[in-house]
């Protein structure tokens, strides 16, 4: 059995490393990008307190922070820690502009575990002082999950994007509008337009 459970983790690792499950809704994508730049007229706290809004609603746990303009979560764990889970995290950072507007910058931290794993046999296995102990090294203790990699932080679009369907509800049709226009001429956005 031991073999066979060994052979279905490392095809599943392959199918997720390989990152050929998911495809993007080039619409939604559009749109992410487009949020990404946008520039807000509400001011930092207004902007702070609809992020804080949308994190709880999405279950994210927030945590204290000495900056004011800056949100930050706990892990947010889908899944099962014995079997396979997803973790994240969102950091929200709202910079001021010179003009009194605001610009605001999402990052999600991602981690992938696959199961717990046996923690590492203590680091002093082998030298001089851990032959004297009294406690015996290299044993070993239920441990933290397993992940085949390190955690991934990367920019947050599409939490931009339900920023501002949060706070600017009109623009945001306005650009859903935009979107449709552009994909239904199967133009690509980044062109120039004559308009």
């Amino acid at each position: 059995m031991r073999p066979r459970l060994s052979t279905w983790v490392t095809a599943w690792l392959l199918v997720g490393a390989s990152g050929c499950a998911v495809t993007r809704d080039p619409r939604q994508q559009l749109l992410e990008t487009t949020s990404a730049n946008a520039v807000y007229k509400l001011p930092p706290d207004a902007l702070l307190e609809a992020t804080r809004q949308l994190l709880a609603e999405q279950k994210y746990e927030l945590l204290p922070s000495v900056d004011p303009l800056y949100v930050h979560t706990t892990w947010r764990i889908e899944g099962n820690l014995d079997s396979g889970a997803s973790w994240s995290k969102i950091f929200v950072q709202v910079h001021p502009t010179s003009n009194g507007r605001a610009v605001v910058r999402a990052y999600r931290m991602a981690y992938t575990t696959i199961g717990r794993a046996m923690s590492h046999p203590s680091l002093g296995a082998g030298d001089r002082d851990s032959k004297l102990a009294q406690v015996p090294t290299g044993t070993y203790v239920l441990g933290e999950p397993l992940s085949p990699s390190k955690p991934v932080v990367r920019r947050a679009p599409d939490f931009e994007w339900e920023v501002l369907e949060r706070v600017e509800p009109r623009f945001a049709a306005f650009l859903e509008t935009r979107a449709q226009h552009y994909l239904a001429l199967g133009r690509d956005p980044s062109e120039p337009t004559e308009e």
